[in-house]
């Protein structure tokens, strides 16, 4: 076999009002012999560019390499959100990742669902969808998705079994036949490096599961399964001192103690306090130090330690 050439092909969206034609970038890698075809997509949401560079490193190292199979990847669904470093499509204010499998008649982000949808997605035998904690929270876990073995190759400590949300595109790949993972690892501009090796890892893991690759996942110690996510969101909007740190990511703290206070940056008072609700809380979100948040935002995720299992 001979190592994979990459080719790179642009799919129109439209035309927006400033006369940019919006694209989807898709890069392909064809392994030599035969093999499933590996979908990677990242950036369904601006403000996680973590997920780019995993793809980006990634796709770079597997060109001067030899695997089986294809790699087929969409490094950024949607520009315009990675532009702005927003969750949301700044052209129509929507979660592109809430309106799958989109309309060829709809929105801008309903347009980028439907070509996704129609002319990504199919002929992937398995899917992998990165996510982040956007720009101020950190995470690590994924979905366990229709395929625990699968899950489980990818390396990550926690594994959450739980439906992907309504109008994911994890929910319509999955329901489409395809095999997908939903995986969030990052964000918060904490241990970037860690974690893009991680992400970088655990694709590599996901290509020897599949046998795309020579070699044995590489496992951590330990994976937990979990099967109920507390998010802990704020009722009041302030300054968020938070007792948590990245660092802290898949550790246990008992129930009733302080995640985080939210402050009024006005009066100074303390405005709400954040109590780990499970005995005991698996850390799965977290923010660090000193951040912003308005009512709503995301502050923490957690776990219920007392009905995990091992993997």
């Amino acid at each position: 076999m001979t190592a994979a050439a990459r080719r790179t092909t642009g799919i129109p969206v439209a035309t927006l009002s400033n006369g940019h034609t919006l694209e989807l970038v898709v890069h392909d890698l064809h392994g030599g012999g035969g093999g499933p075809r590996l979908g990677l997509i990242a950036g369904i949401h601006g403000d996680e560019p973590l997920g780019v560079e995993i793809v980006r490193r990634l796709l770079t190292d597997l060109e001067g390499e030899t695997f089986g199979g294809e790699v087929v990847a969409l490094p950024v669904a949607n520009a315009y959100a990675f532009a702005a470093l927003t969750r949301s499509t700044p052209v129509d204010s929507a979660n592109l990742n809430r309106v799958f499998p989109g309309n060829r008649d709809g929105t801008s982000s309903e347009q980028i669902a439907h070509l996704i949808s129609s002319e990504f997605l199919p002929g992937c035998d398995y899917l992998i969808d990165l996510h982040s904690g956007g720009n101020l929270a950190t995470v690590d876990y994924l979905y366990v998705g229709d395929d625990e073995a699968l899950a489980k190759a990818f390396g990550c400590e926690i594994l959450y079994r739980g439906p992907a949300p309504q109008g994911s595109l994890a929910a319509h790949a999955g329901a489409s036949g395809t095999r997908t993972l939903i995986v969030e690892l990052g964000g918060g501009q904490q241990r970037n490096d860690h974690f893009v090796r991680k992400g970088v890892r655990g694709i590599r893991n996901v290509m020897k599961h599949l046998g795309m690759l020579a070699g044995e996942p590489r496992l951590p110690a330990e994976q937990l399964i979990v099967t109920e996510l507390a998010d802990l969101k704020p009722h009041q909007g302030g300054l968020m001192l938070s007792n948590c740190s990245s660092e802290q990511l898949g550790e246990s703290v008992t129930r009733g103690m302080e995640l985080a206070r939210i402050v009024s940056p006005y009066t100074l008072e303390v405005l709400e306090s954040m109590p780990a609700p499970f005995e005991p809380s698996l850390l799965v979100l977290v923010r660090d130090a000193v951040t912003k948040v308005d009512p709503g935002d995301f502050g923490f995720i957690v776990a219920n330690g007392a009905t995990a299992v091992a993997a």
